[in-house]
């Protein structure tokens, strides 16, 4: 019988050895990842490159590469306008941390990429003379 352990059980041995603080740390840096999982799913399931994605959602593709990235603090609304933009929606349950139980949920229409909020932007310039 081989006396090593997996790797599995090796980081589960290592994990059980994190202090509280720790551990939400890694519940947050999961949870990052599982966003981003999920955003790169909704694009790559309507079969588009973060190119086309950013086109239909108003935004640029250096935008939709920073929400494919777990270190990414992403705003709700870009958020449900860049789904809307791919046909989905966005579903939210409260969970109580204890029991599980799931005390409320809401599913929160998509922004519509003409509802976007009018941001600054500067304006082309005017090339004449030409």
């Amino acid at each position: 019988m081989n006396d090593q352990t997996s790797p599995v059980s090796d980081l589960q041995q290592y994990i059980a050895t994190f202090d509280a603080a720790e551990r939400e740390e890694l519940a947050a840096a999961e949870a990052a990842l599982d966003l981003v999982f999920l955003l790169y799913q909704a694009r790559t399931a309507q079969g588009l490159n973060q190119t086309a994605a950013a086109e239909r959602a108003g935004l640029k593709q250096q935008a939709v590469s920073r929400l494919e990235h777990p270190g990414a603090n992403v705003q709700l609304d870009t958020i449900r306008r860049y789904l809307g933009a791919l046909g989905y929606t966005l579903d939210i349950a409260v969970r109580d941390i204890a029991t599980g139980q799931v005390i409320g949920q809401a599913s929160l229409p998509p922004i519509s990429v003409s509802e976007r909020p009018n941001m600054a932007r500067r304006p082309k310039p005017v090339v004449s003379g030409r």
